[in-house]
């Protein structure tokens, strides 16, 4: 029986979770995750995949992309998620695949889906109880919307721009926005 085709639209923005198998930590490693998101740039500028936002977790990554046709976002998981499992699988001598079924994928349609889809990437650290507060994870696109790193190639979505007049406008309110969703 053939899968059920994903819905997409070229130009309209998805969030995108990719789970390993349930025992396995595939992102353990920083430096596996240094080569994800490498391999991840790499890939979305092959397959024309515009990122906004990531999180990679210990067992998961969670995206919110923009395909700009209806095959860029195949392509671009199927090129990443293909040489992940061939390099987790040489350093941990296994075979098979590491990830946990198809990806979760869903399209954002609406301003202020688009911010809170941001948002829980960004905070997904926190969820997780990986940190107290996502100013201290890396390893998500936080501290990019914040402006406590520079931006390695992701593309504001439009509701971000909304949220000042200049960059450091912008970075503040996210900021004190995400301050106030976190969990005290």
């Amino acid at each position: 029986m053939a899968r059920k085709a994903r819905l997409l639209s070229p130009g309209t923005p998805m969030f995108i979770r990719a789970k390993g198998q349930e025992s396995l930590k595939i992102f353990a490693s920083d430096e596996m995750k240094l080569t994800f998101l490498a391999w991840l740039r790499d890939a979305a500028k092959t397959y024309q995949l515009t990122i906004h936002a990531y999180s990679i977790l210990p067992n998961q990554l969670e995206m919110l992309v923009t395909p700009k046709d209806e095959s860029s976002l195949a392509r671009t998981m199927q090129s990443l998620c293909r040489r992940f499992t061939q390099k987790y699988n040489q350093q941990h001598q296994k075979t098979g695949t590491v990830w946990q079924g198809r990806y979760y994928s869903k399209m954002i349609e609406t301003d202020q889906a688009l911010l809170m889809c941001q948002a829980m990437i960004d905070l997904s650290c926190v969820r997780e109880k990986l940190v107290a507060h996502p100013e201290h994870y890396i390893w998500s696109s936080y501290r990019i919307h914040s402006g406590q790193e520079s931006n390695y190639g992701l593309v504001d979505i439009l509701p971000f721009w909304h949220l000042g007049n200049t960059p450091f406008e912008r970075q503040q309110n996210w900021r004190n926005w995400l301050q106030e969703l976190v969990p005290h």
